[in-house]
């Protein structure tokens, strides 16, 4: 099989990549990157890829490295806008370039956010949606796999949630907040199922085997790193309230009320339709955190 990857030096891409390239050795993986640093990160990986730089807006660019494609894996997503990358962009630019590719391959795997909404007050959440739209009304049939947090090693979540496990004190934005994480490479595993699921336009909702509080989580990931944090809850109306000010002062804030409103989304689903479907099994919570933890 041929695939196409978009996103592909993110931490997702460059782990699916390499279980490719260790499970189905005679594939062939086009992985598309958006700068000349990108794909030099990701050759520094040695994965079996070839790499081409090309905007993910770029509809004749990504017809170019996507011929011959049969699969096209779509990783292109922010939680967080910056100067130069709205959620416009990121989402649905990008996956309106990838059905104006006219490509003709048989079949489009990409990763939403749980919580994604057309009719969401939260921008992220319904340009995800939009997003997911722009590519079922294309002519290539697409299954969207919404997750929520994903903690793999060295991920910037794994590093929040070491750092919160190690202190004496763990302050957070409503403790009570339900968070249902799941483990980098079950998300992997889903996508290399997905791959191979008869294509049509479906929505798979996808996360790990256990809902929690966060004030929950931080105490589960302090007892696997032998400490007893003391978590406190601030009002979530403060963390709008700082991240407002964040957005009128900084042309790149380290917070926005968009990605606070993601990070925010209660998290408790159901997971047994997608497991059945993709012939998942979750690793529990307590195994994902002494993988992510000790990194």
């Amino acid at each position: 099989m041929r695939l196409l990857i978009t996103g592909a030096n993110g931490h997702l891409g460059i782990r699916l990549i390499r279980r490719i390239n260790e499970t189905r050795p005679s594939d062939e993986v086009v992985a598309i990157v958006r700068s000349e640093k990108a794909a030099a990160s990701l050759r520094q990986e040695a994965l079996g890829a070839d790499i081409r730089v090309v905007s993910y807006t770029d509809s004749a660019g990504i017809s170019e490295a996507g011929q011959g494609a049969e699969v096209i894996v779509h990783l292109v997503g922010i939680i967080k806008e910056s100067a130069t990358n709205s959620f416009e962009m990121a989402h649905e630019k990008t996956s309106a370039a990838l059905v104006e590719s006219n490509l003709d391959a048989s079949h489009i795997v990409t990763l939403g956010i749980l919580g994604s909404d057309p009719s969401s007050t939260n921008r992220c959440f319904a340009s995800r949606a939009a997003a997911d739209a722009i590519l079922h009304a294309g002519a290539i049939p697409t299954s969207v796999i919404r997750v929520p947090m994903v903690l793999g090693p060295g991920d910037y979540a794994s590093r929040a949630l070491a750092k919160n496990g190690t202190s004496g004190l763990a302050l957070c934005f409503r403790s009570g907040s339900l968070e249902q994480p799941i483990y980098s490479m079950d998300v992997v595993d889903a996508i290399m199922s997905a791959v191979s699921l008869v294509p049509e336009n479906r929505v798979i909702e996808l996360a790990g085997p256990e809902s929690l509080t966060r004030g929950a989580l931080i105490e589960r990931a302090g007892r696997l790193l032998g400490n007893k944090p003391k978590v406190i809850s601030l009002p979530i109306a403060l963390g709008y309230s700082l991240a407002w000010v964040l957005e009128q002062t900084s042309a790149n804030p380290p917070v926005t009320r968009a990605m606070l409103g993601v990070l925010d989304h209660d998290d408790v689903i159901d997971t047994g339709d997608a497991t059945n479907l993709l012939g998942l099994t979750l690793t529990p919570l307590d195994e994902v955190l002494r993988n992510v933890l000790s990194d």
